[in-house]
């Protein structure tokens, strides 16, 4: 009988782990930082969360600064949106106040997707690509 109860402990305990592994994804599928989510982060979040006006403590213009976090800790979690506060600050909608962006526009369904699919793709972020605040726009685009 403990034989029997090890294999099927042993057995879960591998099924545990296979749950975890994601499949790659084919590279139609992929998210691209560049063309995709940095559009997205800068629209949504860069105006409150850049090196000027760094609200709760939170700088999302470069790779670096954005995988530190801020005051509430790490806000990008590689592989794991629903633990991502940025994924799920997003999704909280305007009626909660702690949802981001702080304004009745609240992110479409296919951002929150794009999101979620990025992170989960392990949140890759090429380390020389910086985002830029909307308020310089006008300065670096003209």
């Amino acid at each position: 009988m403990k034989a029997h109860l090890s294999a099927v402990l042993l057995f879960l305990s591998g099924l545990a782990s296979c749950s975890q592994i994601q499949p790659e994804l084919p590279p139609d599928k992929a998210v691209d930082f560049v063309s995709q989510v940095k559009p997205l982060l800068e629209s949504r979040c860069l105006e409150c969360h850049h090196r000027r006006y760094v609200c709760a403590g939170l700088n999302l213009e470069t790779k670096a600064l954005a995988m530190k976090g801020g005051r509430s800790g790490p806000v990008i979690v590689p592989g794991a949106p629903h633990q991502s506060l940025l994924y799920k600050v997003l999704r909280l909608g305007h009626d909660n106040p702690v949802s981001m962006p702080p304004t009745p526009e609240s992110p479409e369904p296919e951002e929150l997707q794009l999101l979620h699919d990025w992170i989960q793709q392990g949140a890759q972020w090429p380390a020389d690509v910086r985002l830029v605040p909307p308020q310089d726009w006008k300065h670096q685009r003209s």
